[in-house]
């Protein structure tokens, strides 16, 4: 065989080789093409799904039923969807007796049509004591998105114990003025101890409010101190901002909350 000839046959099993190797690298590229569309219309199908899950859930068909214990009162709920999706919860307990309460857990129960519960929750309410009169705003978000579609009530309880003594501190919220700054709105106040003891673990709370006395939203004030000696009182700001993501409100309430501390000698 002539050298030409091995030549020629030589450049034929190498374009053939070349020709094998460029048809399965394409059809590599091909299958793997084909996965990552597959992939994404998976993501993308699974979020649809979500996104027509949340459209078809009615928050505002949902029935609020509060089953409250003698000498207490859970009013003013309601639930909304927030910024992010989520099922947000509001309640307010109120001591309608003349005794305190302590130890207070809140009890909610996410029921479906069939009054079966979809979910549980037991709320901790982390004051000590409950005076009478005393209002304890409380909140839970339900976050499991997947079983909002079922739901069709909330339930709510309270479970307490009596605290038979007398609190000796006796601390009142005087909101003095409010008053806007660009995109806030600002409340300013004092609270002063009109007891005649020392007290303690003191907390200010503001709760807001729709034209339908449902709450909204809830603040905890910055006090300076936390303690606080017979007849001293301190000022206090609290700062709402005012942008698209607050919900309505038309009025506000604050409440305080704390424990005797040591007594003061005489």
């Amino acid at each position: 065989m002539s050298k030409k000839k091995m030549n020629v046959s030589c450049r034929k099993i190498f374009l053939k080789f070349l020709a094998l190797f460029i048809a399965s690298l394409a059809a590599v590229l091909v299958l793997s093409c084909q996965k990552q569309e597959g992939h994404s219309s998976m993501e993308e199908g699974s979020l649809s799904g979500e996104s027509s899950s949340l459209d078809l859930f009615d928050y505002k068909s949902i029935l609020i039923k509060n089953t409250s214990s003698i000498g207490t009162k859970i009013k003013n709920c309601n639930a909304y969807l927030d910024i992010y999706g989520d099922l947000a919860f509001f309640g307010e307990l109120e001591n309608t007796s003349n005794t305190i309460k302590t130890d207070i857990e809140i009890t909610i129960d996410f029921l479906n049509s069939n009054k079966l519960p979809v979910h549980s929750a037991i709320v901790s309410v982390p004051v000590n004591y409950l005076r009478s009169g005393a209002k304890y705003p409380f909140h839970y978000y339900f976050t499991e998105r997947e079983k909002y579609i079922d739901l069709s009530m909330i339930k709510t309880g309270v479970n307490y114990r009596q605290y038979h003594k007398d609190l000796e501190g006796n601390p009142i919220v005087e909101a003095e003025k409010y008053f806007y700054k660009g995109d806030y709105l600002i409340i300013e106040g004092r609270v002063i101890n009109l007891g005649k003891e020392k007290i303690k673990n003191v907390k200010l709370l503001c709760t807001f409010y729709d034209k339908k006395d449902r709450i909204v939203f809830v603040k905890e004030c910055y006090l300076a101190r936390e303690k606080m000696m017979p007849s001293e009182e301190q000022e206090f700001q609290l700062m709402i901002l005012l942008d698209q993501y607050l919900k309505e409100f038309t009025h506000y309430n604050f409440e305080i909350f704390f424990e005797d501390g040591i007594k003061v000698p005489v």
